[in-house]
Formats: structure tokens, C-alpha cells, sequence
């Protein structure tokens, strides 16, 4: 019981973590940790890739991750 628990507290974390990116218009939300990837294995986050800049001679690619819409609805029914 206690790593599930542990588990889901850290899955929680983590979906909080993008939920506030994406409020705060910072996607995609960096990050090389492990719970990421696992959470787009399950589903609950997908990669993204965002481009700057104002023209195409130096843009700047940024990549990471944003929530699904499972991920959301996981996150906004837990809290």
C-alpha cells in the first residue's frame, strides 16, 4: 500500500506541476525526470515542441510536455 501510495502522490506532483505550466502559458513544462516519460507511456502527458522566434533564419525549438486530456481530467478530480 505504501508505494502505491507514494506513487500516486508523486503522479499528482508531477500533473500539478504541467497543469500550472499550462495555466501560466509556460508550455511545453521541461523536465528530464523518469515520471515524465512514464506519465506519456500512460497516457496522461504527450510531448510537445514549440517554436520561437520571428523569423525563420534563427527560431528556436523548445521541447517537453503538455497535459491530455485524461491527464487534466486525473488532476482536476483528485483535487
Amino acid at each position: 500500500m505504501g508505494d502505491d501510495t507514494k506513487s500516486s502522490k508523486k503522479t499528482l506532483a508531477a500533473l500539478e506541476k504541467v497543469f500550472a505550466a499550462e495555466i501560466e502559458n509556460r508550455l511545453p513544462f521541461q523536465s528530464r525526470a523518469k515520471v515524465y516519460e512514464r506519465l506519456c507511456d500512460e497516457g496522461l502527458l504527450a510531448p510537445m515542441q514549440r517554436v520561437f522566434g520571428a523569423s525563420d533564419r534563427f527560431p528556436v525549438t523548445v521541447s517537453g510536455y503538455q497535459l491530455t486530456h485524461a491527464g487534466r481530467i486525473v488532476y482536476c478530480s483528485s483535487v
